[in-house]
């Protein structure tokens, strides 16, 4: 999975609701419940796999769907933001790619050509 935003919060805001769409189909409507998130890593890269990796717990544990993410905080090597979720519904969501887990492999966050991209290898 792989994508680029324009500045680097941007990117961190994109990806969990990105993965989301990836993982489950359906409608998004609703107001979403906010939850806390912080992360540390030893790099970008280390923080985008667990965010990540939260998005497909939010799912796979708790039967909420990740639908936005406010970043509060973002700095080498932590993670302070808020993912707004709603839960499943299994009227209306339907299952789409069965993501396991997110990996460390390959994982990574880098500029490129004026934007910021994000890459990570899913577990299906």
């Amino acid at each position: 999975m792989g994508g680029g935003r324009q500045s680097l919060v941007e990117l961190f805001e994109a990806a969990p609701a990105a993965l989301a769409e990836l993982m489950v189909e359906g409608p998004r409507g609703g107001e979403p419940a906010w939850l806390p998130f912080g992360a540390s890593g030893a790099d970008q890269a280390e923080l985008l796999v667990a965010l990540l990796s939260e998005v497909v717990f939010l799912w796979d544990a708790e039967a909420r769907l990740v639908v936005a993410a406010r970043v509060e905080e973002l700095s080498p090597t932590s993670l302070t933001a808020r993912l707004g979720v709603i839960p499943a519904d299994p009227v209306h969501h339907r299952p789409g790619e069965p993501v396991k887990a997110v990996t460390y492999h390959q994982a990574r966050v880098e500029p490129r050509a004026g934007s910021w991209r994000g890459h990570v290898i899913l577990d299906v």
